[in-house]
This record gives C-alpha cells, sequence and structure tokens, in this order.
C-alpha cells in the first residue's frame, strides 16, 4: 500500500541509515516482553482520509455484525450462538452477560490490496493485542529522523489504550467502590503464565488513566458477599483475557468463571468486555454477511460497503453457495479453487487451525476441507496483500503486511503493523515470523495550520 505519506518518507528518509536506530528506541522491556524485538525498520502511515475511512467502514460493519442476531434468529441469543458455532455452555456464558447496546470495541485484521483495504476478521472482544502499539509510536519519535519527518508532516497517532478505558468506564454498570477504579485483567491459569508479565505492564500504564489494576487469573479472584475480590481488596471491573474458546466442559474453566458471572449479573461488578462480544467477532458472523437472507435485508449503502471491504466468506457446509451471483457446490467449488481460498475455524485465535489452499496439495486441502465439514468453520477468498519495503538486516526489500486496526466506540482507534517478506505466507503473525511497526496517521488537510 502506497500513499504519498509514504512515498515522501521513504525519499527523504533512507531507512538502512536509521534501522539500528529504531532498534534501539524500542529496545525497552515493555515492547521486548510483548513483541520479543522483531520490529520494522520504520513505521507505516495512513493519509487522513484513509483514517477517516477506516474508521467509518469498521463502525459500519460493527453496526452490521450486531444486527445479525435480530435479522438471523429473530433476536434469539442462544439459536444465534449455536449458528455462529458455540457450545451450549459457550452459549449459555454468553447469555449471562449479554446486554444492550453492545460494547463498541475491536481490532480489525487487514489486507491493503492495492487498491483498498480488505477485512479479513474483526476481533470484537477486549482480549486484543497490540494495545501498546502507543508506546511503538513514542519510541520511534525518539529516533531524529523520524521525528523531524512526524513533525514536519504534522503526524499524530491515537493513545489506544486511552481509548480502551475510555470506552471500558462509559460502559461501567456497577458502582465504583473507590476513589479511582480498581480493574483485575483476568486470564486463565493455564494462559497467565505466559502473558504475566505483559499484563502486569499493562496494569502499570493504566495508572495513567486514573485506573488502579491488578493482573491475576480467575483462580486468584474470590467471591464474598455479593463482590469479587483481587486479593483484600473489591474489584469494580473485570477486564476479560479469558476468550470463548477458553470455556469448554473439559478445560474447567466454566466453574471458575461463574463466581465472575453471577457477580455481573448481580451487578457487584462490570464484566469488559462482555461475552456476547464474541458473537459478533466470531467469524461465522462475518460470514453471514453473505447470507443471502442478510443480503436482502441490507440497504444499497450497507451491501456496497459488504461487498466493498469484505472479501468473499461462507460458512462451510455441504450444499450450494453464491459465488458471482451463481450457485454452485461449495464443496466442489473449494476444490476446483483452493489456490483462492482459506479455511478458518469459526472461534479459534491467532492462526489455530488456518488453512491456505495455495500451499497445500490438492490432497490436504481435501482432508482438511472435509475436517471443516464437521466443524464451525469458514472458507474466504485469499486476498493477496501489495507489498511495502523495508530493511531488514542488510537487506532492503517488500514485506507484506498485515494491519490491525483499532475502533472504539465508532472511530479509527489506532493501528498496530506486522510484516513478512514472504508474500505467499499463510498468516501474516508473530507466530509466522512477522515483524511489529506503529502507525501514524496524517493531519485533515482542511484544519488551520
Amino acid at each position: 500500500m502506497t500513499n504519498q505519506l509514504t512515498q515522501r518518507y521513504v525519499a527523504s528518509v533512507d531507512d538502512r541509515t536509521v534501522r539500528d536506530a529504531v532498534q534501539k528506541a524500542v529496545d525497552v522491556e515493555l515492547l521486548r516482553v510483548a513483541y520479543g524485538g522483531a520490529f520494522l525498520s520504520r513505521p507505516v502511515f495512513l493519509d487522513h482520509a484513509q483514517q477517516e475511512g477506516l474508521g467509518r467502514d469498521l463502525a459500519g460493519v460493527f453496526r452490521l455484525l450486531t444486527s445479525l442476531p435480530g435479522l438471523v434468529t429473530d433476536g434469539d441469543l442462544g439459536r444465534y450462538c449455536e449458528l455462529v458455532g458455540m457450545t451450549p455452555s459457550q452459549a449459555a456464558a454468553v447469555r449471562r452477560t449479554a446486554g444492550a447496546p453492545p460494547v463498541p470495541l475491536g481490532r480489525a485484521d487487514l489486507y491493503h490490496d492495492g487498491e483498498g483495504f480488505r477485512l479479513l476478521e474483526f476481533n470484537i472482544s477486549s482480549a486484543l493485542g497490540g494495545f501498546e502499539n502507543a508506546e511503538i509510536n513514542r519510541a520511534l519519535r525518539d529516533v531524529p529522523a523520524i521525528a523531524d519527518f512526524t513533525e514536519r508532516e504534522r503526524l499524530r497517532h491515537v493513545d489506544t489504550l486511552g481509548e480502551i478505558v475510555r470506552v471500558m468506564l462509559d460502559t461501567h454498570s456497577a458502582p465504583f467502590w473507590g476513589d479511582r477504579p480498581f480493574v483485575a485483567l483476568v486470564d486463565t491459569p493455564a494462559s497467565f503464565p505466559g502473558l504475566e508479565r505483559r499484563l502486569g505492564f499493562m496494569a502499570e500504564l493504566l495508572g495513567a488513566y486514573g485506573v488502579d489494576a491488578v493482573a491475576c487469573h480467575t483462580g486468584q479472584i474470590e467471591a464474598r458477599d455479593g463482590r469479587l475480590y483481587a486479593g483484600d481488596r473489591p474489584v469494580d471491573i473485570v477486564y476479560r483475557f479469558f476468550i470463548i474458546e477458553d470455556l469448554l466442559e473439559e478445560t474447567g474453566e466454566l466453574e471458575l468463571i461463574d463466581p465472575i458471572l453471577r457477580c455481573h449479573e448481580n451487578g457487584g461488578v462490570t464484566v469488559f468486555a462482555p461475552l456476547d462480544t464474541e458473537m459478533y467477532g466470531n467469524k461465522r458472523a462475518l460470514a453471514l454477511l453473505g447470507d443471502e437472507r442478510v443480503r436482502q435485508s441490507l440497504s444499497a449503502e450497507d451491501l456496497a460497503l459488504v461487498d466493498r471491504f469484505v472479501p468473499w466468506t461462507r460458512r462451510v457446509r455441504r450444499g450450494e453457495v453464491e459465488v458471482g451471483g451463481a450457485y454452485v457446490d461449495l464443496e466442489a467449488y473449494c476444490v476446483e479453487n483452493r489456490a483462492d481460498l482459506v479455511l478458518k475455524p469459526s472461534l479459534l485465535h491467532g492462526g489455530m487451525g488456518f488453512a491456505a489452499g495455495w500451499l497445500m496439495s490438492e490432497a490436504e486441502w481435501r482432508a482438511a476441507l472435509d475436517d471443516a465439514m464437521r466443524s464451525p468453520f469458514v472458507v474466504q477468498r485469499r486476498v493477496a496483500p501489495g507489498p511495502e519495503t523495508f530493511t531488514d538486516g542488510d537487506v532492503t526489500g517488500p514485506s507484506v503486511l498485515n494491519w490491525g486496526v483499532f475502533m472504539a466506540g465508532d472511530r479509527y482507534a489506532g493501528a498496530i503493523v506486522r510484516g513478512v517478506a514472504d508474500p505467499d505466507v499463510g498468516v501474516v503473525s508473530m507466530g509466522s515470523g512477522a515483524r511489529v511497526g506503529g502507525c501514524f496517521h496524517g493531519p485533515d488537510p482542511s484544519a488551520a495550520l
């Protein structure tokens, strides 16, 4: 993706001369813990129109996704949860925290295909990686060449964590029990050891926003007299890092979260974000935007948004499916077009269960497709990201980017990018060797200098 800001940066700043300064600037403990020291050689840039457009598009898709239960199951959340692949126990947990209106917080994963951004997934949740992105941007401003460029171009970045705090406090419904909100950043016992230091840093960062916080797991929360306690202090808000895939009978996690959900139901604490967000950030929810029953109920404007912004995505199931206005057998279509398709499990995260047809033999793809037919999966048309140029070591060359763009409320709330040199990689993620970068955006050209 190339815009004039990027062109001007590349023309005025030599990546090779700043790469060492960039790596030194981001070499701080918080960012090492979060990203392991793997950073791109420069920031990326959005012009004002792109930033505003992303905010509008994500807010529009969020509105459509949160309307789906009413459109496809007449508001029956149990039926809707089953439709998007949740187990009965997961659906029960969702219903226990469901509220109106849905909490408007998420991070979209997008590729830019050279013409525009395409939405691969929309993680609507509080358990979002990348919340430290403003710290990357602050570190990058310590590099003189980048600082000079950002000042000359009047570039800014959004404080994503600050936007998350704003939404969190706006949606808090239980009473505060002290001068400052006390927030428990809660994960599961299984994943907490790997996230403890990162969440500990988050707890420290929250202090600057007037919030006291502690990192813990569900086994360290105690219910007493209708309240939840972390240690000897009553909790106002449970900031949820446990996710719907954790809530299966065999994990034992349902028993541990029951006191949290019970206290939320009784008004003694606020769970942020409620588990109903998992209904909307589900990959099958994105696929439902292509369902003919849903499309018939959308306005012309909304149809145009879906067709422009969301790649062809459908639930994996036996039978016929619409492709380009015609109906074809889904299985046969997937076999014939595997080089242009990916399979994704509806509820898993981090690229788990992902299958890229162009990286597999026909036999491997048929086996993956057969497995997907028996589980909640979606199939999505491949988006080929347009490359940008970065320096890695002594080599300057193209990398493809996964843009992680945050939405808070109804607006753009910052971005973090991950980049890899291999254009054919299945998933651009830390697991595939991606490096991380910050994002600056340009000013409103109509604003006074």
